[in-house]
């Protein structure tokens, strides 16, 4: 039986430390690309036949690549399998197809959803029960129509959708919580209330990004190490597209991994150009990852919607310090509905921070001079990556290149 430190081994050295993993993972979203591209049919296509011997080839030229190479071709073996199975069912369906994770959810867990939703309703009048039971639940339907589309003018239509930010405050809450009593006894509460909060959400490609990637972040808090930003995304991206590869397809899913790769990758980047070496404030802290992931969500936005907003910064800089408050209040509102003097109290608290939300959001909202539109579907925007991320990767690439060049002299 493994002790605590040879599970560190096992895990940390030979998984988020193997170029072995990198590889599969590379070969699970490559083989998921090019299978939906292809629409491949088991081993019955050829040209898969063509790119195997190909990297084989590279591995022979490259002897320390062969095993990563290897395991990249096995990634895509399965990827075209789990492709293959997702394109049958869509073609039985037909038009009723729906992308989901084939996993149901108890009725037990939307029971216990709709029940708490309605102590919260008996608490909160509208239309900020709305915007509360949004932030909290994902509860998005019941929302006032010039509310959404204010939410959309100003670019926060993220903060009304359960997704990464809504699960990383609530995990953290949680390990802080139950992490006092034990590290082991805080990391099973923590990963239950996960599965529990995804549950009641529904298994959409946004909340299984952000569930995957939260219990990977626990894993790693347990055993006291800390996963690479681009080995994290690779690994949650492989995951996700073998629990479901259609996923690829989906405009939540693009947007969760570009905003999270934004922040985890770019936001670093603008942190040590603006501060260097110094820590940044709070507010400079919200600013940079905001635009981080702005700058990173923005192709997929301009070509889907045709629309973003230039305040949108503005906007998130005063909402989201605000936004775990926000969600706190209204839990706790649910949990002391029908308490005399607390839960009134509680409530009208909530009520007062999702009022401010709900002024923001239509203050910024009105000034539609500060939406720049276009027309959808243009495929030019997709060079706003290279403008992004061009710089960061020939910064990279010359500092490799000066390392080497001092190894010569």
């Amino acid at each position: 039986m493994l002790d605590r430190g040879g599970m560190q081994n096992l895990l940390f050295r030979t998984i988020h430390q193997s170029w072995l993993v990198v590889g599969l993972c590379i070969g699970i979203i490559a083989g998921v690309i090019l299978g939906l591209v292809l629409r491949v049919n088991y081993f019955a296509s050829g040209w898969w036949v063509m790119l195997a011997v190909s990297l084989l080839v590279v591995a022979y030229l490259k002897p320390r690549v062969a095993f990563v190479v290897i395991a990249g071709l096995m990634g895509m073996v399965l990827a075209f399998v789990r492709v293959t199975a997702e394109l049958e069912k869509q073609d039985m369906m037909g038009e009723s197809y729906s992308v989901t994770t084939g996993i149901e959810t108890e009725g037990w867990v939307i029971s216990t959803r709709d029940w708490f939703a309605e102590r919260i309703e008996g608490a909160i009048p509208e239309p900020e029960v709305r915007l509360g039971l949004s932030y909290l639940l994902g509860m998005k339907s019941g929302l006032p129509k010039d509310l959404k589309e204010n939410l959309r003018a100003v670019g926060l239509t993220h903060i009304v959708v359960a997704s990464g930010a809504h699960l990383a405050i609530l995990v953290e809450v949680a390990r802080k919580i139950f992490g006092r009593l034990s590290r082991t006894f805080g990391l099973i509460c923590s990963m239950v209330f996960v599965v529990f909060f995804m549950g009641m959400v529904g298994w959409t490609p946004s909340i299984m990004r952000a569930g995957v990637m939260a219990i990977l972040t626990l894993a790693s808090w347990y055993v006291g190490r800390k996963i690479a930003a681009w080995r994290l995304i690779l690994m949650v991206a492989a995951l996700t597209l073998m629990l479901n590869p259609m996923f690829v397809t989906e405009l939540g899913w693009l947007l969760s991994f570009a905003s999270f790769t934004g922040i985890m990758m770019l936001g670093p980047g603008l942190t040590r150009f603006f501060y260097g070496e110094r820590k940044p404030g709070f507010v400079g802290a919200t600013v940079l990852t905001t635009v981080a992931a702005t700058l990173m969500t923005l192709p997929i936005i301009l070509y889907y919607f045709g629309a973003v907003s230039l305040i949108s910064v503005v906007a998130n800089l005063l909402i989201l310090p605000t936004l775990s408050v926000a969600m706190g209040l209204t839990f706790m509102t649910g949990v002391l509905a029908g308490v005399p003097l607390m839960g009134e109290v509680v409530a009208w608290c909530a009520k007062m921070v999702l009022d401010f939300h709900i002024a923001v959001v239509e203050w910024f909202g009105g000034m539609r001079q500060f939406l720049v539109e276009i027309t959808p579907y243009q495929g030019w925007v997709w060079w706003i990556y290279a403008a992004v991320v061009g710089p960061g990767v020939m910064r990279v690439l010359w500092g490799k290149y000066k390392v080497k060049k001092n190894m010569l002299k």
